[in-house]
């Protein structure tokens, strides 16, 4: 097979044109140097303002959560404080009385009604004593006198 030649022109306008792509591929990597790192700057610059904006935000949604933690715990504590001072206040005078009533119901005295008994018994001692002296200085002797 017998090869043509191709004519000068166009071998200089291929080899042209190749150059031309050749410098444009060059072109277009140094372009993308440079604007590549100009990019790179501004994806930095836009992270750390969204990291910032992020930290802002985290900052006050944290503040908002301590803040309503705080109040909810305040008002725990005084509802808590309220309820055992309600409580203790029924709680002892309710189960006194039903164990009164408890006691009353098996004929057993209370505390009250046994301590009244005592005071009464102290007192009618004191009483016969004085009587029992007043009648030892008279000179009479009492004819039945009970021993306490």
């Amino acid at each position: 097979m017998a090869t043509k030649t191709m004519p000068k022109s166009t071998r200089e306008e291929i080899s042209e044109k190749a150059r031309e792509i050749w410098l444009a591929g060059l072109g277009l990597f140094a372009t993308m140097e440079e604007e590549g790192e100009k990019l790179l700057n501004q994806f930095i610059d836009k992270g750390r303002g969204l990291e910032e904006r992020g930290e802002t935000f985290e900052k006050k949604a944290r503040n908002q959560f301590n803040s309503v933690t705080s109040f909810i715990t305040e008002q725990g504590g005084k509802i808590k404080d309220e309820v055992s001072h309600r409580f203790s206040d029924l709680v002892p005078g309710f189960v006194e009385e039903k164990f009164n009533n408890a006691l009353d119901m098996f004929g057993i005295s209370t505390r009250k009604e046994v301590n009244k008994l005592s005071e009464k018994v102290n007192k009618l001692t004191e009483t016969v004593s004085t009587l029992a002296q007043k009648l030892g200085e008279t000179g009479k002797t009492p004819t039945a006198m009970p021993k306490v």
